[in-house]
């Protein structure tokens, strides 16, 4: 396969400043070294992440 088909490969993965934001972002970036039926749990799981981290900065701001 060519490097177009990964376009993940050797590319950094972003970084947010929140450390539970930049986890979920390399958890993703790692999805294309495991099996496809791997995915699907670990978008489960990221987005499960990012919806309780966004609930939390929701309740500091208030």
């Amino acid at each position: 396969m060519t490097d177009e088909a990964h376009p993940a490969d050797g590319v950094d993965v972003p970084t947010s400043g929140d450390s539970e934001v930049d986890a979920a972002l390399e958890r993703l970036a790692e999805l294309d070294e495991q099996p496809l039926r791997a995915h699907v749990s670990a978008f489960d799981a990221v987005h499960a992440a990012l919806q309780d981290r966004l609930a939390q900065a929701e309740g500091q701001s208030q």
